[in-house]
């Protein structure tokens, strides 16, 4: 069986809820046979602004802004699924969340295609029942779907990702509800099995003989 690996990443500027469901999440896709989980925090690290320098495109090089980024930036290219979670800020992401996001833009150019293979969910946790989580969950899902991360809500009535209702509770709002938490246990497990059986049939095919095709840089034929 091929092994499967599953990053989990917190937005979150404190250790509360979005920790929590993350890991819960976590917990559920371990129990997928070959899967393995990592998690990480934001919290605390040193994530400067993307500039806009272009390097990336000019040079064809990874972010050249040295910080806490490099770090992750390794371990999301070599998962092969993520669960990426955010409490709601103004019906949207952290700004932390959205810092990592803008510093990822090099890895899809550098890499083209490396993504194509993978799959993404989205938690969100808001203080209020009605809080901005579907928002947030968009912000999270859009970035997958800009770096070709194939993206799944979860199990039925999961339409967007699992939305959590903490009445501001931290990890013990998360617990208490339960119908939250339920959609993110189902997130988890859906992330693993759809990884899992992306990865096994890639490599089903491969071993038959079939070669896939590499894309080639979109923004090759339009630099200035």
């Amino acid at each position: 069986m091929v092994e499967v690996k599953i990053l989990g990443i917190s937005g979150s500027h404190r250790n509360g809820a979005t920790d929590y469901c993350v890991k819960e999440a976590l917990r559920a896709a371990e129990e997928v046979p070959g899967i393995k989980t990592e998690f990480v925090s934001l919290r605390g690290k040193k994530l400067s602004h993307c500039i806009h320098c272009d390097n990336c495109i000019r040079k064809g090089e990874l972010c050249t802004i040295k910080d806490d980024f490099q770090e992750i930036q390794d371990k999301f290219l070599e998962a092969d699924g993520y669960i990426i979670g955010t409490p709601v800020y103004q019906m949207s992401a952290t700004p932390l969340l959205q810092d990592f996001f803008s510093r990822l833009r090099p890895t899809y150019l550098v890499y083209p295609g490396h993504f194509s293979n993978r799959v993404g969910g989205a938690i969100a946790t808001g203080g209020t029942r009605h809080g901005g989580q579907e928002m947030a969950l968009l912000v999270i899902k859009n970035f997958f779907h800009t770096y070709e991360i194939l993206v799944t809500g979860g199990p039925g009535g999961n339409y967007c990702g699992a939305c959590v209702w903490t009445k501001d509770k931290k990890e013990e709002g998360a617990k208490e509800d339960t119908i939250g938490m339920e959609k993110v246990v189902g997130l988890g497990r859906r992330v693993a099995e759809i990884a899992l059986t992306l990865k096994a049939g890639r490599q089903w095919l491969t071993d038959q003989g079939v070669e896939f095709a590499k894309q080639k840089l979109w923004f090759v034929n339009r630099r200035d």
